[in-house]
């Protein structure tokens, strides 16, 4: 038979050979519940639980594969607290954490021998096909929910999938399925009322490179590591919004950076007056949502925030509006993170001009005291010189490396532009 026509006997074998059967939810938990376990943090005192997730088995079949903030405790107090596995069947056993992605929420785990075969990973399905989550809810057993796959969100970094399904606490790192029952994302986060967000598998099939590479061990400084990873996630991340192309928003007589990045929304967030107040305002506030855990108590960093206020009146006397304006022109970050998480806020204030008006501007910084090299940035300038029109700007980061904002300020006001 000659070359030529073996090829097309192989093509027309392929054409018409049986397409791979769609499992149902049945199938797929069947499939996977012996590869599919409860993560536990536990107290070296006490022994009990004090944070339990799930995780599921990849690699070479001993470790796991689950989220950082299931087993963050570890990190901030390894003396106090180890990690551990149980499955369905009664199989237990510690475990080390030989991996981290933080910023992808990821932590990849290893027992001492293998503990049965790793779950394949797949790329993402197309948008709207069925995928399976599984894992530990409440600790009330292994249980699989079933969903859609809503795509991957571009204003989280393309690092989550919309789940059209439920995950409830406890169910954090554990496997989403496609229909053949490969693992195409690990669970991470809800928003309740069935929206819920998968972190994608080439994430973790990254992380599970890097530890065969140089893995976690007992020497490692955990919370150097941690700060080392988000303030290299972070300061990636404002390099990327300084080569974009911004456009531009109006704000009353201003021109102003609108949607900087497609990871940030804007709203209109102008406060409603009663029908007898004396002045008007207007207020604009853009936030990005590709936020980075911590620790602790949902504790967040990467949070990057810019508020734009305008105040005029032709009711009020000069004395009048600048109390009003100066009540509300308020420099702070709403947050209640004690002070044994970070230092009190050092600033600085100066006049500067920006398109030809004069600005009282205030740089704020303070240190994270267990992460150094990380803090969170406070900037906001206001107009003067006018009696009857207030304008100022407010931009927040958190978790980030001081100098590399600096730039990112910078810009914004060289595309602050004063209209006539």
């Amino acid at each position: 038979m000659s070359l030529r026509l073996i090829a097309l006997c192989l093509l027309l074998s392929g054409l018409f050979s049986a397409p791979t059967l769609a499992l149902n939810s049945k199938e797929i938990y069947q499939l996977n519940e012996q590869r599919v376990f409860q993560v536990r943090v536990l107290n070296r005192e006490t022994g009990k639980k004090s944070s339990i997730g799930s995780g599921f088995i990849v690699g070479d079949g001993s470790q796991l594969a689950t989220n950082y903030h299931v087993i963050s405790q570890v990190v901030l107090e390894p003396e106090l607290f180890y990690i551990s596995f149980t499955g369905k069947d009664g199989q237990e056993g510690e475990l080390k954490l030989l991996g981290l992605d933080v910023a992808h929420d990821l932590a990849l785990l290893g027992a001492d021998e293998p503990i049965g075969e790793a779950i394949e990973m797949s790329p993402l399905p197309p948008r709207g096909a069925p995928i399976f989550a599984m894992g530990n809810p409440l600790d009330l057993g292994l249980t699989i929910a079933v969903g859609t796959n809503g795509g991957i969100l571009n204003q989280t970094d393309d690092s989550r999938i919309l789940f059209s399904g439920n995950l409830n606490p406890g169910m954090s790192g554990g496997p989403t399925f496609n229909e053949r029952g490969e693992a195409i994302g690990i669970n991470v986060a809800t928003a309740r009322n069935a929206i819920s967000f998968i972190v994608p598998s080439r994430f973790l099939n990254d992380l599970i490179e890097q530890s065969m590479a140089a893995a976690i061990n007992d020497e490692t400084d955990l919370k150097a590591e941690v700060a080392r990873q988000v303030l290299a996630y972070e300061s990636n991340y404002i390099e990327q919004l300084l080569e974009g192309d911004w456009p531009s928003l109006d704000l009353r007589q201003v021109k102003l950076p609108g949607i900087i990045s497609p990871t940030v929304r804007c709203w209109d967030n102008s406060a409603k007056l009663s029908a007898i107040a004396r002045y008007k305002r207007y207020q604009i506030r853009c936030a990005n949502k590709n936020h980075v855990y911590l620790d602790g108590d949902n504790k967040f960093v990467g949070n990057l925030i810019y508020e734009y206020f305008w105040l005029e009146s032709e009711d009020l006397n000069a004395l009048q509006f600048y109390n009003l304006y100066e009540n509300l022109n308020k420099d702070q970050i709403e947050s209640k993170l004690d002070r044994d998480v970070v230092s009190n806020f050092n600033c600085q204030n100066w006049f500067i001009e920006v398109s030809s008006q004069e600005l009282k501007s205030n740089l704020c910084r303070r240190e994270y005291v267990e992460y150094e090299g990380m803090s969170d940035v406070l900037f906001t300038a206001a107009l003067t010189g006018h009696s009857n029109q207030g304008f100022f700007i407010t931009l927040i980061m958190t978790g980030v490396d001081f100098k590399a904002t600096l730039p990112l300020i910078q810009r914004f006001l060289e595309q602050v532009e004063w209209k006539p």
